[in-house]
């Protein structure tokens, strides 16, 4: 979908959302805060947006049940993400909103009879909120948009200093008393996603680093360009500073496969794998380099440093939250060199322990 046509469907959700709202409860009855999560059984967390959203999310859930470990805290999210999820102890179940079967999602979620629905969302979203408000929850937390005034019962003010994603989050958990707070994102693994992993990780070369590279993203024009990529990948394997692997993503294979196929030093191009074994791989490698891309926040949930390339996006939000990660930034000028990120990749590598000239 082009950059216009997403721009437009987000302008006609709202305005749907805005006229409903007109005709909807506005004076909906605050709840005394802090909560009494005695009183509380059934948990219901919409995050109904991509890969990055739904890692970040997953402190809360961490916080929650190490809070109060009677929870049964349910997850909603979309079919794309919930692998991700699985294995995750502190979840009871995991719905999944299909677009063409959203009904589904929603009476799985008025089965659930929920006490309390929070949407995580601190930039407004029509899908989450719809999601939300059909739970029929009791109690329903959320921040509180101008689109959005009538609907929750615990408000969360959007002004304040500008904080990461994760923060964002567990300020809704703060705001409604929750005690104990984590704030390092965790992805759990399962025996066979290891097993499905293994044959690959034993393919590295063990005496020199490992770079795990992600050239793509999401739009293009987000992007560095693959010319600069490949600079950087050949000067690493001519000079034998690591041995790099090129991640692999949903049609890509063809594009990636012709473009190292043109290279005189060849990095190994990743099979396809599923988003928690990728998780895995990068748990293996010692760096992950890519573009902002919802990969980087799989390297903080493995606790591994990444090198990224911001040419969008808001670093202080949306930035990895590994202590020796580095980002660089592109914005409008073509002005970052291949280099200068071969220099911050050395220099990252030499931080984590691995010995580079």
């Amino acid at each position: 979908m082009s950059n216009f046509l997403r721009l437009v469907e987000y302008h006609i959700k709202n305005t749907l959302w805005k006229t409903f709202g007109l005709f909807a409860k506005k004076n909906v009855p605050l709840v005394p805060l802090p909560l009494d999560f005695s009183k509380i059984t059934n948990i219901l967390v919409v995050r109904s947006d991509r890969l990055g959203d739904v890692v970040l999310s997953t402190p809360v859930y961490e916080s929650l049940k190490l809070s109060f470990p009677h929870l049964k805290i349910t997850v909603m999210v979309n079919p794309i993400q919930g692998g991700i999820l699985e294995d995750n102890p502190n979840l009871y179940k995991i719905i999944l909103m299909r677009r063409r079967r959203f009904w589904r999602a929603i009476r799985e979620s008025r089965k659930g009879k929920f006490d309390l629905a929070i949407t995580l969302n601190k930039k407004f979203s029509a899908t989450a909120t719809f999601f939300t408000l059909c739970s029929n929850a009791k109690m329903k937390a959320g921040y509180l948009h101008p689109q959005n005034p009538w609907k929750y019962n615990i408000r969360m003010p959007l002004e304040g200093p500008e904080n990461h994603e994760i923060e964002n989050n567990l300020a809704l958990l703060r705001h409604m008393g929750v005690p104990k707070i984590i704030s390092q994102p965790k992805i759990y693994f399962n025996e066979i996603d290891h097993q499905k992993t293994e044959g690959i990780i034993n393919l590295r070369k063990k005496e020199i680093p490992l770079i795990l590279v992600k050239t793509g993203t999401r739009i293009t024009e987000w992007g560095w360009s693959w010319k600069k990529f490949q600079s950087v990948i050949e000067h690493i394997l001519k000079n034998d500073i690591a041995d790099i692997w090129v991640i692999n993503g949903p049609g890509e294979e063809a594009g990636l496969k012709y473009q190292i196929a043109q290279m005189k030093f060849k990095p190994r191009l990743l099979p396809l794998v599923k988003t928690k074994e990728l998780a895995l791989l990068i748990e293996q490698c010692d760096l992950l380099f890519c573009n902002h891309t919802g990969i980087m926040h799989l390297a903080s949930a493995v606790e591994k440093p990444s090198c990224v390339i911001f040419k969008h996006g808001e670093i202080q939000r949306w930035g990895p939250r590994h202590p020796k990660s580095v980002v660089l930034e592109e914005r409008n000028q073509d002005n970052l060199t291949p280099d200068t990120v071969i220099q911050t990749l050395k220099e990252i590598l030499n931080n984590n322990g691995r010995s580079i000239k």
